[in-house]
């Protein structure tokens, strides 16, 4: 068993409850922290949602690089790992995200 911490995020002048936890995998250890206020019926950046995400490599052989579009505006993320070790953590970590994200979803709107 793991222990999940709780957090608070501000984003956009919204505060959104985040959940974490420790991934670890051999030489590898990543924190994982997720969270968002549910769907709002709103497509809008005004009226919608918050979502919020954080991959953080605390042991283990991670790179984590912006990706640019052709202004130079950053439009995602590339995340790179080595050893069996990172593989793992990295799908742990993926995994306890999604589920996180999707049980705040359902809490938000149910």
């Amino acid at each position: 068993m793991y222990a999940i911490n709780e957090g608070l995020k501000k984003i956009n002048g919204e505060y959104v409850d985040t959940y974490s936890r420790e991934v670890t995998d051999c030489l590898t250890n990543l924190t994982a922290e997720a969270g968002t206020t549910g769907y709002s019926g709103s497509p809008s950046r005004a009226g919608g949602g918050r979502t919020y995400l954080c991959l953080k490599a605390d042991k283990g052989d991670f790179l984590f690089d912006p990706v640019f579009d052709k202004e130079g505006k950053t439009v995602g993320i590339k995340i790179a790992s080595c050893g069996d070790a990172g593989l793992n953590a990295l799908i742990k970590a993926l995994s306890f995200i999604e589920q996180a994200l999707d049980d705040m979803r359902r809490d938000v709107n149910d």
